[in-house]
């Protein structure tokens, strides 16, 4: 509140009376809420420098030109877009347009659009799409990332997976929803086992060297590995084994019955996602273990029993709760 109070004076209004603007040395949020505008300007500016440092290895001197930062704060999934061009080795025409609650425009969506428009500073060209949204991803609050690994993993092997060596070479985003999220979800699960095993600035040396010989090359002189393929592989392997060691701490015991529709739908789709990933599970019919049941307080069908680490942790009705409390925890 005391750097809103000092800033205050350079709040103005542009063209709707309810928009305020705010200005930093490199950015110009525009938005109806003053406070937010303050903090939004702060927060680019803290990881423009932030990105530079750990990502570069140095800072990055200010733009000839402020990017604006249109903001559209409420009770949306949060999410931005960065626009810019590039024209012989010059970046121009900033532009970014961010949306979310106030938590998750400061924590992910400003985290990841900045990383954008420090990579553009520093590269000067086109990234590919996985290698670009893949790094920013990797800056947001742990929250956002969960569903995002999750649906890399689920696409592994199926039909909706981007061949590794379509993947890498992409410059432009898929033209249907779905496809975009498999990018996004590819990439950042690639750009993460990247970075968490060399670091930020040998992934940015790594871009470099793809970009001026081949990905092939690239991989084998930044992590050993022989070829894409086997960066990939490595790569699964990898977040599948932390997945198996984290499910190992649950048990489920599930309560069915034999006229219980839900019991069978949830039997067919639920219980092997939960196996696939590790977790012990187990299907009591409730009239076998009626002593079992009036132990855990079974009063309806299906009923979830949720144990970690040999503790009772939770009681659901509902697949989907057991899901979402599941990716929390983990």
């Amino acid at each position: 509140m005391r750097y809103f109070l000092l800033l205050l004076p350079l709040l103005l209004f542009e063209g709707d009376a309810g928009l305020f603007e705010y200005r930093t040395k490199n950015f110009t949020v525009y938005c109806r809420d003053a406070t937010l505008a303050v903090q939004v300007g702060e927060a680019a500016e803290h990881y423009r420098d932030r990105h530079a440092r750990e990502w570069l290895g140095h800072p990055i001197p200010n733009w000839y030109a402020p990017c604006p930062i249109r903001v559209n704060a409420g009770d949306y999934a949060g999410g931005g877009a960065t626009t810019f061009s590039f024209d012989q080795g010059q970046v121009f025409g900033w532009d970014m347009q961010v949306q979310g609650t106030s938590q998750s425009l400061l924590e992910s969506v400003i985290p990841h659009e900045v990383l954008h428009t420090v990579f553009a500073s520093h590269f000067r060209r086109p990234l590919p799409r996985w290698a670009d949204e893949g790094a920013a991803t990797y800056e947001e609050a742990e929250a956002e990332k969960r569903p995002i690994r999750e649906l890399a993993r689920e696409v592994v092997g199926t039909e909706r997976q981007i061949p590794i060596r379509r993947l890498l070479v992409m410059q432009n985003y898929p033209d249907n929803l779905g496809g975009i999220a498999v990018l996004y979800a590819q990439g950042f699960y690639l750009a993460e086992f990247l970075i968490d095993r060399e670091g930020k600035q040998e992934f940015v040396r790594f871009l470099d060297t793809a970009y001026q010989t081949n990905w092939d090359t690239a991989f084998h002189t930044h992590y050993g590995f022989q070829n894409q393929e086997t960066a990939y592989t490595a790569a699964w392997q990898k977040h599948n084994k932390i997945d198996q060691q984290i499910a190992s701490r649950y048990e489920v015991k599930m309560f069915t019955g034999a006229d219980c529709r839900q019991c069978e739908e949830d039997r067919r789709t639920i219980l092997p996602q939960l196996r696939a990933r590790g977790l012990v599970v187990k299907v009591l019919d409730y009239d076998r273990n009626l002593e079992q049941a009036r132990q855990e307080n079974v009063i309806g069908l299906p009923t979830y029993i949720i144990y970690e680490n040999g503790k009772r942790i939770a009681k659901l009705r509902e697949s989907r709760a057991l899901s979402s409390l599941l990716q929390r925890r983990h």
